[in-house]
């Protein structure tokens, strides 16, 4: 590995999700953005999105949002960019609803909006004002309802544009804490026009805790991330999934030194089938390699340490009760355990859900093992 060429580990970036067209993308092998796209295309209008944290949600609305522009007006509303989750309610949401289509089919399609909108949506003139030397007054600002707003926004879009369809793409609001804020924010969604495509991700305590009742509109679907299976044939090719992604990552494509094979391996199956997991244990085993050897490349030991690293992450997002409850719902479908707790484990990613043979079945990831089985360790 002395000859291969240092990559620079800090561009896996695990933590941040691609953008719409990044190049770095690589395609999920199953139920990922390009599903969502087709579904939508098919008829589907309103989607709802979930998955635990890390497993891609995020970079596969990116990619659903740049596959759909050959339809629609696709405009990914990344919410919790844009504002504090902890603060949000549903006024402040359609305000950056209503600002992000403004400044998006301005300035990424290209359409022309008034002045009046643009400047009420947004809290600043359009480059048209800037250019004629012009100002609008205070007084000439729209004060209406965030909701106001983005209604006024879709209406002026459709208006104006020569596609049939504009779809909404919302991301962040699985960040949502359980309570009446939230449903007020899925309320506020629900009356958006049915002409406009919505798929929005969600927490879990939304997408369990809401029965039969529908949390945006009659017809919705659940289109679950989930994490992808590390045994068998399915395995195999996950597998090849996770060494692309770190590959167009790292831009070493065709490039990663066949000694990096075993830790690919190990990385992988502790990841759990979790991306995000994947790419922090190779993060933090590439640092682990240049701070204690000035090396460009890991060995076993700086896999071993970043994992131990991520079991300690882990162990601390144990709650009391957590062992126990988590070693009884081991390998079934978990319906004995309390709705609170399975939203939280389910969403931390120290319980997964697997199917196998048409069955849910939720297993312990495999960092947690460690952590459930000697607690003190």
């Amino acid at each position: 590995m002395a000859d291969e060429p240092a990559p620079d580990w800090r561009l896996l970036a695990p933590h941040r999700p691609l953008s719409p067209g990044d190049d770095a993308y690589v395609a999920r092998p199953t139920g990922g953005g390009d599903a969502i796209a087709t579904w939508v295309n098919a008829g589907g209008s309103t989607i709802l999105v979930s998955g635990p944290t890390g497993v891609g949600k995020s970079t596969e609305l990116a990619h659903a949002a740049q596959a759909l522009q050959a339809t629609r007006v696709a405009c990914l509303v990344q919410v919790d960019r844009m504002a504090n989750m902890h603060r949000l309610d549903a006024d402040a949401l359609m305000r950056h609803v209503a600002a992000r289509l403004v400044t998006f089919v301005r300035d990424e399609v290209g359409l022309s909006l008034s002045r009046k909108l643009a400047f009420a949506a947004t809290g600043t003139p359009s480059s048209l004002d800037i250019l004629l030397g012009t100002k609008l007054g205070s007084q000439e600002r729209v004060q209406a309802s965030g909701l106001s707003l983005a209604l006024a926004a879709l209406a002026e879009i459709e208006r104006v544009s020569s596609q049939e369809r504009i779809a909404l793409l919302i991301d962040g609001l699985e960040k949502l804490l359980p309570g009446p804020g939230t449903r007020e924010i899925f309320d506020a969604l629900a009356q958006l026009p049915e002409s406009v495509d919505l798929i929005v991700v969600i927490p879990w305590h939304a997408a369990f805790g809401g029965g039969t009742e529908s949390i945006l509109r009659a017809g919705e679907r659940l289109h679950r991330v989930a994490a992808l299976d590390t045994m068998g044939e399915q395995g195999n090719i996950a597998a090849e999934f996770f060494i692309r992604v770190l590959a167009r990552r790292l831009r070493v494509v065709d490039r990663l030194p066949v000694s990096m094979t075993p830790l690919l391996e190990i990385a992988f199956m502790a990841s759990g089938g979790i991306p995000r997991i994947f790419l922090q244990l190779m993060a933090d085993a590439g640092t682990y390699a240049r701070a204690k050897r000035g090396a460009g490349w890991p060995v076993r030991d700086d896999l071993s340490e970043a994992i131990a690293d991520q079991e300690a992450s882990f162990r601390r997002a144990l709650l009391p009760g957590d062992t126990q409850a988590i070693m009884a719902v081991q390998h079934t479908d978990g319906r004995e355990l309390d709705l609170e707790r399975r939203v939280r484990l389910l969403a931390q990613g120290i319980l997964l859900e697997r199917t196998w043979n048409g069955r849910v079945s939720l297993e312990i990831h495999p960092l947690v093992t460690h952590a459930v089985l000697n607690p003190r360790s």
